[in-house]
């Protein structure tokens, strides 16, 4: 059961890092002498703030990202404090780790992100379901993410956070 708790928590922050991504191809374009094309979107700069989740838990978080013509790339910093209860399936706190992931915004709505993914852990599939949005001034990012365990954990973690332009 811990192998599919780390597992599982592991997913959650990939998860929740799904909003950003690596920073590296736009730094690859700047350098390259070509000048972009698009304008930034409103998910482009750097968000800090904090993660909240079972049992009143709380960890900063912070997310460096490019956005471009809708894709969202960037890097995830989780700091520690966050805990999970994954009801029979157990509890346990996550560390503090760095993901780089990416994602697509709503043609119809640049300020809105919505994504489902599965992650495989242990022989489990583990779905989450992030949605999160940019304010209409372009600084306060608020992200949901709901976990979809398997049945047998007897309860669906989730978590939110909200997060201010720094840069």
């Amino acid at each position: 059961m811990k192998k599919i708790m780390f597992g599982m928590l592991a997913a959650l922050v990939s998860v929740f890092g799904l909003t950003a991504g690596s920073v590296l191809a736009a730094d690859v374009a700047a350098s390259s002498g070509f000048a972009s094309v698009t304008k930034a979107g409103p998910f482009e700069g750097t968000f800090y703030g904090v993660i909240q989740g079972d049992n009143n838990s709380r960890a900063p978080i912070a997310l460096q990202m490019t956005h471009r013509d809708g894709l969202v790339n960037g890097k995830l910093y989780l700091g520690e404090g966050l805990f999970v209860d994954a009801g029979r399936c157990g509890k346990t706190s996550i560390p503090s780790m760095a993901r780089s992931a990416s994602g697509k915004t709503y043609a119809s709505n640049p300020n809105k992100l919505a994504m489902n993914t599965i992650f495989n852990v242990s022989g489990f599939n583990i779905g989450a379901n992030i949605n999160s949005s940019v304010s209409a001034d372009g600084n306060t990012l608020n992200a949901k993410v709901a976990v979809d365990l398997p049945w047998i954990c007897g309860r669906n973690p989730s978590y939110s956070g909200t997060l201010q332009r720094i840069q």
